[in-house]
């Protein structure tokens, strides 16, 4: 079950992961689909390269959180646009691989949400540990 927006303020964070340059970078495509989509707005065409910008930029915005929390009741997200995700323990399982680790969710596991910790992510062992020890099912 995933809960939008509702942490209990008396669970402490155990791990936090973020990347403000895949924020920026979200933010940023969509800022330059926006500009040139309106450069020639009055008179032109609107452009495809625009649109497409935009529309990656939207569905990067949708589907890659920014920033997360390790809590013992269950994951933290946060999405670019300020939308925020919470998602239980007991309803996820995280893949820490030597890949980017991802959340697993819905009822056939097969919906996901990479967990990016900056643009190099060093500390994945460390992850590991903490979800294990919070008693997060790892894979």
């Amino acid at each position: 079950m995933a809960l939008d927006g509702f942490v209990s303020p008396d669970d402490p964070r155990r791990f936090v992961g973020e990347s403000r340059w895949l924020r920026a970078l979200m933010l940023g495509i969509m800022g330059f689909g926006v500009m040139v989509l309106f450069w020639d707005w009055p008179g032109g065409e609107f452009s495809g390269f625009a649109l497409s910008c935009i529309a990656a930029a939207a569905l990067m915005v949708r589907v890659m959180p920014w920033r997360f929390e390790v809590r013992d009741e269950g994951l933290h997200l946060w999405f670019a646009l300020g939308r925020r995700r919470f998602l239980l323990r007991d309803d996820i399982t995280v893949r820490v691989n030597p890949g980017s680790p991802v959340v697993l969710f819905g009822a056939s596991q097969r919906l996901a949400y990479p967990l990016t910790d900056g643009f190099v992510e060093r500390r994945r062992a460390m992850l590991r540990s903490v979800l294990i020890d919070c008693g997060y099912r790892v894979a």
